[in-house]
């Protein structure tokens, strides 16, 4: 039972780490983010509120075959990120910005 709820807290803060790289882009301008990741491979305006969806997909090898990262982000109308997300992404492959 105790290694149970090692592994789970584990799991949990993993999660969260990732979750918390996600959100330290949020604020920032789109520009930053392409500064320090390159250029999206896609870029899909939002027509309703005058933002953009920006993707990055990078195939992976691993141990387990080849697998698909993809990281989005979201920014309102100026540029600036207001969400994001991934699939398939190892923890460090969801590059925190510098910022504190």
């Amino acid at each position: 039972m105790r290694l149970v709820t090692v592994l789970l807290v584990l799991f949990l803060s993993g999660c969260m780490s990732m979750q918390n790289l996600r959100k330290s882009w949020e604020g920032e301008p789109i520009d930053n983010v392409t500064a320090s990741w390159g250029a999206p491979d896609s870029i899909v305006p939002n027509h309703f509120d005058g933002g953009a969806t920006y993707t990055w997909t990078t195939l992976i090898t691993g141990e387990y075959g080849v697998r698909t990262c993809k990281r989005i982000l979201v920014s309102n109308s100026s540029g600036i990120i207001v969400k994001g997300s991934n699939s398939g992404c190892p923890y460090f492959y969801f590059v925190s910005n510098d910022k504190k």
